[in-house]
């Protein structure tokens, strides 16, 4: 797979979100001299980005260290859901199990109130990132997934959260697509301009006093002569704090610390905008959705009628024709309506997120002041938000670490088996998506 810096395309090739942004372009300057501040944070996407802005606003001296450009990995490529849910059928009693009560109660609430929290920052920013504020809803494809759902819905209703079960014969008109069962959806969620979003936190830290330097990939990250030191484009950065957020595009900066999740790698394609007839019976209400699909069932549409779906690369020659190939197939099943009109499909585009062995992130204390904030799990949209926005004040000392509703790992923890799970990763579409097909998942 190579390294982390191998899989940052600068160029947004292929993205859809890069050409149709209206946020205002972000730009910096690459680091080019020593420095000495309160707080470093590593990766610009929502996680950094999230974790300066707060840790600035706070009063700290900030310095980002990016690779690429803002929000060049995941969080500019992500289809833009703000989900308030846990990952596929994880439960609220599964997180209490993983955590103990009080973390997971927290964590809850964070999940939970995530994309109001996000959307409200948004407007306190203007950030121009064309939020959708339809709600999201996780529908059933299968009798066993129908029963997971069910589960997810009970508990959260039962945590007072304001959700709504919607019966199979319902779906059709709630969501425009077909074929599902039943289905839940929580009015809170919605959808953003993921690379807008970027755009506008950079600008946010920046107002807030963080500064960020582009282009400038960090070698290593030690702790040396009783200091926390980063080295990157041959300087040397001294802070009181480091955090690393690099998720899915994270190389071994601290030892085995690219072991610490899976890094998937994804990919989203776009049609050409649709009539306004047509998208009056696909998703009449513009709620974004996301099942249980193994192989990918998620589906969006922007401000331009387009419609976004996607699902994991099966790394093969020519896997972005399969890639097409899948996304129109699957289009065609949940809106057999698409079939008389097929939409040109204009992009395509690939991106790596982390996942691990919970599908929760977990903070890692690396070393003496030296931290790590990884593995989001397909939910970086609102949570690395709500969660950046809590370790930048564990940063500025406004809360301990106890305080972080994650597990907090002393060293570093490398998920089990991580190579072969990476390269089984990279080959196991097709297994997924024949379990979808006879309803075993």
């Amino acid at each position: 797979m190579g390294t982390a810096l191998d899989r940052i395309d600068v160029k947004m090739q292929g993205v859809l979100w890069a050409g149709t942004a209206k946020e205002k372009p972000f730009s910096s300057t690459p680091l080019e001299a020593d420095k000495d501040v309160d707080l470093v944070v590593v990766g610009a996407g929502f996680a950094g980005l999230s974790i300066a802005l707060h840790a600035a606003k706070a009063g700290l001296s900030v310095v980002v260290l990016e690779a690429g450009i803002v929000g060049v990995g995941a969080s500019g490529r992500t289809g833009g859901y703000a989900v308030p849910h846990f990952p596929g059928a994880k439960k609220p009693s599964d997180v209490e199990k993983l955590l103990g009560k009080k973390k997971a109660d927290k964590l809850i609430s964070l999940v939970a109130g995530g994309p109001t929290w996000m959307f409200d920052q948004i407007d306190q920013y203007q950030i121009a990132c064309d939020p959708l504020k339809k709600g999201w809803a996780q529908p059933a494809h299968s009798d066993k997934a129908l029963a997971k759902i069910k589960a997810v819905y009970g508990e959260w209703k039962a945590l007072g959260l304001d959700v709504e079960w919607i019966d199979g014969p319902d779906v059709k008109s709630t969501l425009g697509a077909s074929g599902y069962l039943g289905a839940w959806r929580n009015p809170t969620g919605g959808a953003v301009q993921p690379f807008a979003l970027c755009l506008g936190l950079a600008r946010a830290a920046t107002q807030e006093g963080a500064v960020i330097h582009e282009m400038s990939p960090v070698s290593r990250v030690r702790h040396q002569d009783g200091k926390a030191t980063v080295q990157c484009n041959g300087h040397v950065v001294t802070a009181k704090k480091i955090v690393i957020a690099t998720n899915g595009y994270t190389d071994p900066l601290t030892p085995n610390l690219e072991k610490s999740g899976i890094a998937v790698r994804l990919f989203h394609c776009a049609t050409e905008p649709l009539s306004q007839e047509v998208l009056d019976t696909i998703l009449p209400q513009r709620t974004c959705f996301t099942d249980l699909r193994k192989s990918g069932g998620f589906c969006r549409c922007d401000p331009d009628g387009r419609i976004i779906s996607g699902g994991a690369v099966f790394s093969v020659p020519g896997a972005e024709g399969y890639g097409l190939g899948h996304a129109r197939k699957r289009m065609y099943t949940l809106f057999p309506e698409l079939e008389q009109v097929n939409p040109k499909i204009e992009t395509y585009w690939e991106g790596y997120c982390s996942i691990t062995d919970s599908y929760l992130p977990s903070c890692q204390v690396v070393d003496k002041d030296i931290f790590s904030l990884i593995g989001f799990s397909t939910r970086g949209v609102a949570l690395a938000q709500t969660m950046g926005k809590i370790v930048g004040e564990f940063a500025a000392d406004k809360c301990g670490l106890d305080d972080i509703p994650l597990e907090v790992v002393e060293g570093t923890r490398s998920i089990s088996m991580h190579g072969v799970k990476e390269r089984v990763g990279r080959l196991i579409f097709p297994y997924y998506q024949a379990m979808d097909r006879f309803g075993l998942s």
